[in-house]
């Protein structure tokens, strides 16, 4: 791998991880899979994270398709590049700040598996999206279908990967594959106007809601004495105390953060 191949760039408390691979269209070899949650882990402490390409008009055609050419029929290799995938998706969906994808362009396999592993997906209107094993005659690794059947929906998860067909921007947008849909001219206003909403907040209560949903998303539904303790603790915080005096004093928040 290219150093310059995955980038991670952090200026104002915002880190951006750049695919910069056009000549391969941003396809992810195995090093870039083994690559990311090292880089992620470098990006601690900001406040949001967006996974972007460096080439207008493509995202990334996911992975590397001459990796499995090279091993066609070494399931032991094959089941050790799906687990690179899964840990490197995992790391994404443990990120401790909010995360999003900014699309535009395709979006296919491996790709679509980065999307759907962030908080947030933010699209332009000519960005084209495929989950497509069943084309390769593999199965979608099991973790990620479940994540997928959490974003869209059994019926719709069912619909993409069947059939392993591109779908666009406003389809994704109708069935909640991503969240916003922009002019291709405005993904990073967009996404600069989402993140200036984090500015306001307190960090430390954002970190620590974003680990509660992913209890929620677990299956753990019911409060239980993690999710007490961490409410207990947001209570006694020094964010709490500076909020509740700036509201009470009409003027903006100074958190810790």
């Amino acid at each position: 791998m290219r150093v310059t191949d995955l980038e991670l760039v952090i200026s104002d408390g915002i880190a951006r991880l750049i695919i910069n691979r056009p000549e391969r269209k941003n396809a992810l070899n195995s090093e870039m899979w083994a690559e990311i949650p090292r880089l992620l882990d470098q990006a601690s402490g900001v406040r949001a994270l967006a996974v972007q390409s460096s080439t207008p008009g493509l995202f990334s055609a996911g992975a590397d398709i001459n990796e499995y050419r090279e091993n066609a029929g070494n399931s032991e290799w094959g089941f050790e590049s799906q687990a690179r995938v899964g840990r490197a998706l995992s790391a994404l969906r443990a990120f401790e700040a909010p995360t999003f994808t900014l699309v535009d362009g395709p979006c296919f396999g491996g790709g679509a598996g980065i999307a759907s592993a962030c908080d947030f997906r933010i699209a332009t209107e000519g960005a084209t999206f495929a989950i497509t094993p069943t084309k390769l005659g593999m199965l979608y690794p099991y973790e990620e279908m479940v994540h997928l059947v959490d974003l869209v929906g059994l019926t719709v998860a069912k619909r993409i990967i069947y059939s392993g067909a591109a779908f666009t921007a406003s389809w994704a947008l109708k069935v909640g594959f991503v969240d916003d849909v922009v002019a291709d001219s405005d993904l990073y206003s967009a996404f600069q106007s989402r993140i200036s909403d984090l500015a306001v907040v307190s960090l430390e209560a954002v970190r620590n809601t974003k680990k509660m949903f992913a209890r929620i998303s677990s299956g753990i539904r019911i409060e239980d004495d993690v999710a007490r303790s961490a409410i207990v603790e947001a209570l006694k915080s020094a964010d709490h105390l500076e909020g509740l005096n700036a509201f009470l004093e009409r003027r903006p928040a100074k958190f810790s953060e």
